[in-house]
């Protein structure tokens, strides 16, 4: 049996993850670190901004459903 719990703070944890790789990445490029090129930093960003908009839906559609399951009628 899976956890919901533990699945949930793993999508969060992904998704803390890739934006903190984007950030170094960005970082890294701004300081003019060889071999990163603006492709890779564009790139990166782009999973990031994806995996938490990703994420804020999934947010919404529990919170909908946890709504409407309160306001049924018993």
């Amino acid at each position: 049996s899976t956890d919901f719990g533990a699945l949930l703070k793993q999508a969060v944890n992904s998704v803390n993850e890739q934006q903190q790789a984007a950030a170094t990445l960005s970082d890294k490029f701004e300081r003019g670190q060889p071999g990163i090129d603006v492709g890779q930093v564009m790139v990166a960003m782009q999973k990031a901004n994806l995996s938490f908009q990703a994420a804020t839906q999934v947010r919404n559609k529990l919170v909908s459903a946890y709504q409407d399951i309160m306001n049924m009628p018993l």
